[in-house]
């Protein structure tokens, strides 16, 4: 739907969308072989560990800040997002355990093993400077459905008439 909606402004054929996902999903095969042999030498778990992390830091501030600061703007959340996304998987291939353990370089650039002690609060930062610099339209709508949104999402009232919309 992201190709038939943005790419192709909503005329994508399924035919095309079809063959689309087939590019798609033979592309993230290839990746993930490639990622496999460059990684080969390290430990799964640590490896695990790094995918949470960099999970958590696009993930876990747009969650939090969306529950509980009703100030929170979609540009906010999206740029706060994709900087903790793009802080967590710089520190990491920058990381000893990248940078040295796999692709062979002699020192770290980034001292620590896992990016989420900085990438974390770096997305929570730059979601509420996204989200307090805009003063778009939509923006302002946004922060005024919150409450409404909190109350039908804690509580469960008034949902029945949301789901009908």
């Amino acid at each position: 739907d992201l190709y038939a909606s943005v790419i192709m402004h909503g005329h994508a054929t399924e035919g095309k969308e079809v063959t689309v996902s087939k590019i798609a999903s033979l592309a993230l095969g290839v990746i993930a072989v490639l990622l496999g042999l460059v990684f080969e030498k390290q430990n799964v778990a640590f490896i695990v560990a790094l995918t949470f992390s960099v999970a958590a830091s696009a993930n876990f501030p747009v969650l939090v800040l969306s529950m509980f600061w009703g100030g929170l703007t979609t540009r906010g959340a999206v740029l706060g997002g994709i900087v903790g996304l793009l802080m967590s998987v710089i520190m990491v291939v920058l990381s000893k355990a990248v940078w040295v353990q796999s692709f062979g370089f002699g020192e770290a650039l980034f001292p620590f093993a896992y990016p989420a002690l900085f990438s974390v609060p770096a997305a929570f930062f730059f979601s509420w400077v996204f989200s307090i610099t805009d003063n778009s339209e939509s923006a302002n709508a946004e922060r005024a459905a919150y409450e409404a949104q909190a109350i039908r999402s804690e509580t469960g009232l008034g949902a029945e008439g949301a789901a009908s919309h």
